[in-house]
């Protein structure tokens, strides 16, 4: 019984250390090599990154990401400072942790309004087209103050990619 045990902790450990995919529905997880929870966002640091099919630079490119502020989510770490990243068409691929940076923008998904206070019945103040990144100025429970050229205002974090984490 007890070498059952230590089998199942040493794949357990296994698993956790070369970074076990987070589903959406799963509790975020603490247990990860960088030691932040996962899933999380992060935002792309560089005009061009490469991500790839594996955890290292001997995989192939999958794609060349091409936006820097655009929000990513973090589904699993590799204990080599490998990302497996998630981007808002659910396509996923690995990154180099230094290629990233702590979260910055939202993605609207659709055309998105602005609000002039973080409340259902405020009033307009603007909108935003699907595609637009808009940087993030502040948070507050459930709402996000974001600033894209002239417009700004409070959007739901539901209603955006980046605003609220999966799980």
């Amino acid at each position: 019984m007890k070498l059952r045990a230590a089998a199942f902790a040493l794949v357990f450990a296994y698993l956790s250390a070369s970074g076990v995919t987070a589903q959406a529905g799963d509790i975020a997880r603490r247990d990860t090599p960088s030691g932040f929870p996962v899933p999380r966002f992060v935002s792309l640091k560089n005009a061009e990154t490469n991500c790839r099919i594996g955890p290292s630079l001997q995989h192939p490119v999958r794609f060349v990401f091409k936006r820097a502020g655009a929000p990513m989510l973090i589904v699993a770490e590799s204990v080599d400072n490998w990302r497996k990243l998630r981007d808002s068409e659910g396509d996923e691929c690995w990154a180099h942790k230094l290629t990233l940076k702590a979260q910055t923008h939202i993605l609207a998904i659709d055309e998105t309004r602005l609000l002039a206070r973080p409340s259902p019945d405020a009033k307009l103040s603007g909108r935003i087209g699907p595609g637009v990144l808009a940087r993030i100025l502040k948070r507050r429970e459930g709402w996000i103050l974001v600033k894209a050229g002239a417009a700004r205002g409070w959007v739901p974090a539901s209603q955006v990619w980046g605003g609220k984490t999966p799980g």
